[in-house]
């Protein structure tokens, strides 16, 4: 029994410390003000997301998914990230990476319900942010956009491409950017 209870503790440990790694790495990126400090920070990040898997499964799904969506294979990937998010519905990469296919596939509707999921799991995921700002850009509603894209420097302030992005919006929408 005492064998149980610490195998439970430590896996439990392990998904806390995981979280709190992310958390400090996103309090990281949130300080830096260049892009060359944040790179390493961001690969950390992705590497954190993609590598959250709870199981031996979990983490092959994660692996064929990615490997269909590089082949171009989106309708495999989304079954892949289904499945995967069937058997882990907490597991807020694999969120992503649907809602990055279905953006793919031109699916503005489909990507933007999983980009949800995935700011409901992951409210300070820079790529779902940034995710969000394209997909309201393609369904024409800039202001939605702006505010996505806002949201994404609150918690990346280095990213040059968002900083654009909300100086073109503004323009765009007759905002005064002073």
């Amino acid at each position: 029994m005492n064998i149980l209870i610490l195998a439970l503790w430590s896996l439990f440990a392990s998904v806390v410390n995981a979280g709190s790694k992310t958390q400090t790495l996103l309090d990281q990126l949130g300080r830096v003000q260049s892009m060359d400090q944040a790179n390493p920070i961001v690969q950390e990040l992705w590497k954190e997301w993609t590598d959250a898997h709870k199981s031996e499964e979990e983490k092959a799904l994660m692996a064929e998914g990615i490997a269909a969506m590089s082949e171009g294979n989106l309708d495999r990937a989304e079954n892949v990230f289904t499945k995967l998010i069937e058997v882990n519905p907490d597991f807020t990469e694999a969120w992503n990476k649907r809602a990055t296919l279905r953006f793919m596939a031109w699916d503005f509707e489909g990507s933007l319900k999983d980009v949800e999921k995935v700011l409901a799991l992951e409210p300070r995921h820079f790529g779902a942010l940034s995710g969000l700002g394209m997909i309201y850009l393609r369904l024409g509603e800039p202001e939605s956009a702006l505010k996505a894209y806002e949201d994404l420097l609150h918690i990346f302030p280095s990213n040059a491409d968002a900083s654009q992005k909300i100086i073109s919006l503004k323009d765009y929408l007759g905002i005064d950017t002073l």
